[in-house]
């Protein structure tokens, strides 16, 4: 065989790691665990839900840095199958436990399944995609619940201007704070948060969760982040 078809074949070849997927296996386990605890002593399921998706979003971040894509996506597999299974089971209360409708909680690991796949060689559209949907939506749910304001329907739900407007200034804060090192202009940024908040109010039953990480690694990417 040629150097280049070796150089090729290399190139296809991903490096295993082992302790980091060991590691981060064990953070994810010990976030659903820690919700539970909370839970029992008294932290509301919406609550306990909302940490949940901040630091599980958090630490999808920065997986890229530890893992290949393949491990991710795996990972990603495994943890929407048992959180399939204990929805089905009505285990884990501090992730299934509200009384709305929602499928949002399974579909989260496949919609930043997805996220990596298109982003996975864009590394800062990607960290800017993650973070936005792991901080913007459960600070806009928080201030939608919270605070007065007109609200509409989407299928199996609702959605609030408080809500979004929430959404923008979060999303706006992260690109903000991005722009100190990716070229991102003002203007980029809010037409980013902009158009991220319009689609993160369209959707109900936790579709939000599947729909907004690819779209927004492919939206941060557009405005300039690489």
């Amino acid at each position: 065989m040629s150097p280049l078809k070796d150089s090729c074949a290399c190139c296809l070849v991903e490096r295993v790691h082992p302790a980091e997927l060991v590691a981060v296996a064990a953070a994810v386990g010990a976030l659903f665990a820690s919700a539970e605890v909370l839970r029992r002593r008294g932290v509301s399921t919406d609550a306990t839900r909302r940490y949940t998706h901040a630091t599980g979003g958090t630490i999808a971040a920065v997986l890229p840095a530890l893992l290949s894509l393949g491990e991710y996506l795996g990972l990603a597999l495994v943890v929407a199958a048992v959180l399939a299974w204990t929805r089905a089971r009505g285990l884990l209360g501090s992730v299934h436990g509200v009384a709305r409708p929602t499928l949002g909680a399974t579909l989260f690991p496949l919609g930043l399944a997805i996220a990596a796949t298109l982003a996975w060689s864009h590394p800062i559209a990607y960290w800017l995609g993650v973070m936005t949907f792991a901080l913007a939506d459960p600070m806009a749910a928080t201030v939608g619940e919270r605070v007065g304001s007109p609200r509409w329907r989407v299928w199996r739900g609702t959605k609030s201007v408080a809500g979004s407007l929430t959404f923008v200034g979060v999303a706006l804060l992260i690109g903000l704070v991005a722009s100190l090192w990716a070229p991102l202009g003002l203007l980029a940024i809010v037409g980013v948060a902009l158009i991220l908040s319009v689609i993160e109010g369209l959707f109900g039953f936790g579709l939000d969760n599947l729909v907004l990480p690819p779209i927004a690694v492919l939206v941060w990417r557009a405005a300039g982040a690489d």
